[in-house]
């Protein structure tokens, strides 16, 4: 069981955004997906979630087309964190959280167990019947996390897709919700993100795939990836890897300017 993306390319009119990427995404790893911005990271991201259609190659969920599923299973399968979701009306935290609910089979007194539970788990219980306009950026992130743990709270192998999940968090929230990923992988989930911390990433990730100009660099354990040789090609930035208590710190190497 995982997902596999083969062969996938992908162009918008004489630019090419993608090109020839294989990539799989296992159950009980944490998957991380970096490059600089522009380098076709969202649009591999949504390709492999199923939510924006193929031109060139295949994806595959467990065996299955991805194209084959239907809507309804689809959702049941993989769950979707996008960087902005936009709803303007007044509704309670508590509901955006039940929506994730709402692709299975109705029972009111699980279903509301889940949403309670995810609510504590992303430390959003205080937030519950506040309405989501009302939230600051990093409020949102975690009831929309909350919302994609509701959806995939079933059995696993489960697919969890987030782009940028800890963008707007403080470092306290971007810890936990990263945590809490790693906790889910554990349990046999598979969590593909997007992250531009590649401290995060390094601390983290089970696998590292780097992009850079819709292309494949590499793909493995982040101490196979992250190499300053790497990160120059990607990144256009020298850096300097710090080893301290068998973690990788990674500095750039700039002086006088911001990165």
């Amino acid at each position: 069981m995982s997902l596999i993306g083969k062969n996938i390319s992908y162009q918008i009119g004489n630019k090419q955004i993608l090109e020839d990427i294989d990539i799989e995404i296992k159950p009980g790893e944490l998957h991380v997906l970096i490059g600089r911005n522009g380098a076709g990271k969202s649009t591999l991201f949504h390709i492999l979630c199923g939510d924006t259609k193929l031109q060139t190659g295949k994806v595959y969920c467990n065996q299955i087309e991805i194209e084959s599923y239907t809507k309804a299973d689809l959702a049941k399968t993989r769950a979707v964190l996008t960087q902005d979701t936009h709803i303007n009306f007044p509704i309670p935290s508590e509901q955006i959280i039940a929506l994730g609910r709402y692709p299975h089979v109705p029972d009111k007194t699980k279903n509301e167990e889940i949403v309670e539970t995810c609510l504590k788990i992303t430390n959003s219980s205080m937030l519950k019947r506040q309405h989501y306009p009302t939230l600051s950026g990093g409020e949102k992130q975690k009831v929309n996390f909350g919302r994609i743990l509701a959806q995939v709270w079933e059995t696993p192998p489960r697919y969890l897709f987030l782009d940028e999940p800890v963008s707007a968090q403080d470092i306290p929230n971007q810890y936990q919700t990263l945590n809490i990923c790693r906790h889910m992988a554990n349990k046999g989930y598979a969590v593909f993100m997007i992250l531009h911390d590649l401290n995060l990433a390094s601390q983290y990730a089970d696998r590292v795939t780097l992009i850079d100009k819709g292309k494949l660099i590499q793909s493995g354990t982040a101490e196979e990836v992250l190499t300053t040789n790497n990160l120059e090609i990607a990144f256009g930035i020298k850096t300097k890897i710090l080893k301290t208590n068998e973690i990788n710190f990674i500095i750039p190497e700039i002086i006088g300017g911001p990165i």
